[in-house]
């Protein structure tokens, strides 16, 4: 049987005949590696990759500098395979990634710190070599050595201060966000907190508004420029500023939330902006009024700002097609509340009556009308489904502010404060590092 033969034996049907094959090829070593580098090349091949890596495994160390070949000379949209392959042949290679990490083609020193970072905490005794990697030319390098990083957690912690503290100068910054992921403000010392502080304050003096872009979205509208009055309202605590742009990927950030170990992780924060076109928005899940746990609370809290302050509604609004789900309340009472989610019943959120705005969508759309009696639309329906699709971003519009039109020409007064819920009091506030242009900025550090 030849190299190639006993290869493609990997991709056999009968279980036995694949575990032969790969006893007889790690029992070959060396010389099975041009077949199955040949395989390993072609991307239409039948033998998968976590068959090769069963044997290329079993071979160990001598596969490493055949698999790097593999990597180098694969064209791009093709190199995919030899990619995954690469980066997860483990511990016994890591010498191999170690000096991959000082190639000339960034593409192979991502894909050395994707390889050591495999190796879990055996690679921790070499982290201080993946060092000059945080402060590499190449982008992509750099987010995956900080990855890296942040994969190993608290064990990486004092070697990232001693970075900070003693460089290498263009690793500084790297080290500074992985800081602030892994712990937050208590790995940061007093001397970055202040730098940090610094920065936002002057970015603070010409900021502008920027559209509230997030894949999952949810707000609350109130139809009055007293910010203070709204977060005490809200319960809102321990609000610092932030540009406008800091706020807006804290929400998004904090959206992708609540899928580890506590649900409730998404609901920490909010982002409260400065006055927009005479009205304040709350940014943040917690604001969203069709999530289960939320639903009664954004409900009254909505009667409450709408009694005080004359109008508060409540938004949730899926980027991808995902749904949308609307509240209006109005001097202590809520007029409306729906909600259409792909795949969810949200027939107990329905309240009220129709609102005009959507019985002027059906007019124009030469749908007939929605009544008190009547709310529920014909699934079939689809240029009513894809309107309401789109239905919170276009009630916004009309009827307060629409998060994505905001722009440098929306009239603002006042800035933008990151501010915790009951749930960030009790959880603690969110770790991490979030982007101010080129400059990490913590998730949570106090201004004076």
């Amino acid at each position: 049987m030849t190299g190639r033969q006993r290869v493609l034996a990997l991709s056999a049907d009968e279980e036995a005949e694949r575990h032969a094959a790969v006893a007889d090829l790690v029992a070959l070593g060396t010389a099975a590696l041009p077949a199955l580098m040949d395989e390993l090349r072609d991307d239409a091949s039948s033998v998968t990759e976590t068959a090769l890596l069963s044997v290329l495994c079993g071979i160990g160390a001598s596969a490493f500098d055949p698999v790097l070949g593999v990597l180098q000379s694969a064209v791009p949209g093709s190199h995919w395979r030899a990619l995954r392959v690469f980066t997860r042949l483990g511990t016994p290679v890591l010498p191999g990634y170690l000096r991959a990490l000082a190639h000339g083609d960034p593409f192979v020193r991502r894909a050395a710190v994707m390889g050591v970072d495999g190796c879990g905490e055996d690679a921790l005794p070499v982290a201080n070599l993946l060092v000059p990697l945080l402060g590499d030319g190449d982008e992509e390098v750099r987010r995956v050595a900080v990855r890296a990083f942040c994969s190993w957690g608290a064990a990486v912690v004092p070697l990232l201060q001693s970075v900070r503290r003693d460089g290498p100068g263009a690793a500084r910054g790297g080290a500074l966000e992985c800081l602030a992921e892994i712990d937050g403000e208590n790995a940061i010392s007093a001397h970055d907190r202040a730098a940090l502080e610094r920065l936002v304050q002057i970015k603070l003096m010409d900021d502008i508004p920027v559209p509230i872009l997030c894949c999952f979205l949810s707000w609350i509208a109130v139809s009055t420029g007293n910010q203070a009055g709204v977060m005490e309202m809200l319960g809102l605590s321990a609000a610092y500023p932030v540009p406008f742009s800091v706020g807006v990927n804290a929400a998004d950030y904090d959206s992708h939330g609540g899928l580890d170990d506590d649900p409730h992780d998404r609901y920490r924060r909010v982002f409260v902006t400065p006055e927009l076109a005479g009205w304040t928005l709350v940014v943040g899940s917690w604001c969203d009024p069709s999530a289960a746990e939320r639903e009664a609370a954004v409900l009254e809290a909505c009667e409450r700002l709408s009694a005080r302050y004359g109008r508060a509604q409540a938004y949730w609004y899926g980027a991808q097609n995902d749904g949308s789900a609307v509240l209006v309340a109005e001097r202590g009472e809520t007029l409306r509340r729906l909600a259409y989610i792909p795949g969810d019943d949200t027939q107990h959120l329905e309240l009220g009556v129709p609102l005009a705005y959507e019985q002027e969508r059906r007019t124009a759309l030469g749908l007939p009308a929605l009544t008190a009696e009547q709310l529920e639309v014909d699934q079939d329906d689809d240029e009513w489904m894809w309107e309401l699709l789109e239905m919170a971003t276009k009630l916004a519009g009309e009827l307060s502010i629409d998060p994505l039109s905001i722009d440098t020409g929306t009239p603002v007064r006042g800035v933008g404060l990151l501010a915790l819920t009951e749930y960030g009091r009790s959880l603690g506030a969110p770790c991490g590092a979030l982007r101010l242009e080129e400059k990490p900025v913590l998730h949570a550090f106090a201004v004076s």
